[in-house]
């Protein structure tokens, strides 16, 4: 299971319990919707949504509203809030929980979070093709003598150990822990994506790569060099921003094709001057000219592994023959390696049957990058 909060909001809950009960567009397609609990005076609105009426559903907007009214008026009190709460709970493709197993997770969630009796909520499952997951939206203002909110300090990690403690009850997989994705925040895009592909998104990959490499390069007390070539061993190459001194300014990562700048990825931990400064990833400006080179070495090995190379035979036997030729390239270990017991066993077929100062196999090595003109010639002159 995959537990996550949504940035609150000030104002109307019409959008957010619009949203749940699926009266406005979704980012992905909803096979069945189902009311899992909730704790209004109002009856349940989907029955009339199905049915295309929304009467139900703008009175429990209503009643929700009302309660920020009611507080303003009881406490004078104009300073801002954001009593709009909404999360979500997904589970893994293939599992499932029945509709009174989902009603105790969510009291169980909401109660850990710190909601009571008296906060409303709502809470609807969405059946998204072929995993399951249930929206809640709750007010944080308390129905008690003093309006009093819900506390939002330190909920993400709360959120986590109470989704910990759902999985284990209901014997569900478990979600990511925040080390895995270096404490980055999924969109519900990415969410959704990494519970179909049952992996974590690119950008966390990315930055878990990068994560190890900053704990790499520390350990060993290295530099940006040190940096980048341990980057590079697992796929991820850096590109730098220059200012007009020539000095860094900004920093981009690369893997499988995507490029994120390090703001965008994690701007606290990735940018620049943080991996600079705050983990300690020394750099020296006098090496910029040199950093440049080590990182454009990406793109010398892979012409390198582009390269396409040929092995020539040639059999002598007192007459002039044409070579054969076996195309492989850089990367072709196990046709080298083949290549060379061929040639083995050819110096010992040769050897066996023709005296060896009359015959032998004479090898040349032939490298063809592509784009260049490669003209075998017709014969070779042989040499005695």
């Amino acid at each position: 299971m995959i537990g996550k909060i949504f940035p609150k909001s000030a104002g109307s809950f019409k959008n957010r319990i619009r949203y749940i009960f699926g009266c406005t567009k979704h980012d992905h397609e909803i096979s069945g919707i189902r009311t899992i609990s909730f704790n209004t005076m109002s009856k349940d609105p989907l029955p009339g949504v199905l049915q295309g009426n929304e009467a139900d559903l703008s009175e429990m907007i209503r009643e929700f509203d009302q309660v920020e009214t009611l507080r303003r008026f009881a406490i004078d009190s104009d300073k801002p809030i954001k009593p709009v709460f909404h999360a979500m709970l997904s589970l893994r493709p293939g599992e499932s929980l029945t509709t009174p197993q989902w009603r105790s997770a969510v009291e169980e969630y909401m109660t850990d979070l710190g909601f009571d009796e008296t906060n409303q909520y709502v809470a609807v499952m969405h059946q998204d093709k072929d995993h399951q997951h249930v929206h809640i939206v709750a007010n944080r203002i308390r129905l008690n003598d003093d309006f009093s909110m819900v506390k939002d300090s330190n909920e993400r990690s709360v959120s986590l150990e109470s989704v910990s403690g759902i999985e284990d009850r209901f014997n569900l997989s478990k979600a990511p822990k925040p080390k895995d994705t270096w404490g980055v925040s999924i969109t519900h895009a990415e969410l959704q994506a990494s519970i179909r592909d049952n992996d974590l998104p690119l950008k966390h990959k990315m930055i878990a790569k990068i994560a190890g490499a900053i704990e790499a390069t520390n350990a060993v007390d290295g530099d940006m060099f040190t940096f980048t070539r341990l980057l590079r061993r697992q796929k991820v190459y850096i590109n730098l921003t220059l200012n007009d001194e020539g000095q860094p300014k900004g920093i981009s990562f690369e893997f499988g094709g995507k490029h994120i700048s390090g703001r965008q990825l994690k701007r606290s931990r990735l940018t620049w001057h943080k991996l600079t400064t705050q983990e300690g990833i020394h750099y020296d400006p006098e090496t910029i000219h040199q950093l440049q080179d080590e990182i454009a070495r990406r793109d010398n090995e892979e012409q390198e592994r582009a390269r396409i190379y040929y092995y020539e035979f040639i059999a002598v036997n007192g007459r002039r023959r044409k070579p054969v030729y076996v195309r492989f390239t850089a990367k072709d270990y196990e046709v080298q390696k083949l290549i060379q017991e061929i040639l083995e066993l050819l110096d010992v077929i040769f050897d066996a049957l023709f005296k060896p100062k009359e015959c032998r196999l004479k090898r040349n090595y032939i490298e063809f990058i592509p784009g260049t003109p490669f003209n075998v010639p017709d014969e070779y002159e042989l040499t005695p």
